[in-house]
């Protein structure tokens, strides 16, 4: 949270993720479909510890040492339509992914699983993602091949968008985003480094 919106040198407060009413929530499994939790926010009280070269937990370790939650490797996250969505690349009982949505309240929020994949032909490794124009969410697969990018719709739905044939398909697709105007989905190849742009007609689905 900035001193000084805007002017982030100006510096602030570095927060972590917290459970009400329950302490050290382990996200990375044993998670019910849809469940809920209210989230407050807890300080970091020394953001920039003189030992982090040596420990790179030690932001971390002070976040657990109040009771903060635990995730298995998030990596993207999309703000869209009043909600964050995040993605657990490992999370879920069989370490293929979860989908989170936070949605603010306030200084506090309610965090809800909207998806935990439990087949790798459903899902697998979600990584980068971003939220449609139409509602949609458009979600970025990592890992081994084949890798594709799948479709999430606000029922909670996974279908296929595109799927990697180059080179045997394991180079991992990322950052998926839409044009102003929402008639152009452009995403990454990572190798080896190519763009791609996709147009509608979109308006007749959820991406």
């Amino acid at each position: 949270i900035p001193n000084m919106p805007g002017q982030l040198a100006r510096g602030g407060r570095l927060q972590m993720a917290r459970v009400k009413h329950k302490a050290k929530a382990d996200t990375r499994s044993g998670q019910p479909d849809g469940v809920e939790y209210e989230i407050d926010w807890v300080d970091i009280k020394d953001p920039d510890p003189s030992g982090a070269e040596q420990n790179p937990s030690l932001v971390l370790e002070q976040g657990l040492a109040e009771g903060c939650m635990v995730f298995a490797r998030l990596e993207g996250i999309w703000y869209g339509n009043g909600h964050l969505y995040l993605n657990s690349t490992n999370g879920g009982d069989k370490k293929l992914g979860q989908i989170w949505r936070y949605t603010p309240r306030g200084d506090e929020g309610v965090l809800k699983l909207i998806f935990e994949s439990k087949d790798a032909k459903v899902l697998k490794a979600p990584d980068n993602l971003c939220v449609s124009p139409r509602g949609g969410l458009v979600i970025c697969e990592d890992g081994e091949a084949p890798n594709h990018i799948r479709g999430l719709t606000p029922e909670g739905l996974v279908f296929d968008f595109a799927k990697n044939l180059l080179k045997g398909g394991d180079s991992e697709f990322a950052g998926s985003c839409y044009s102003p105007d929402g008639r152009t989905l452009f995403f990454n190849l990572m190798y080896p480094g190519h763009t791609l742009a996709v147009w509608g007609p979109f308006e007749r689905g959820v991406l």
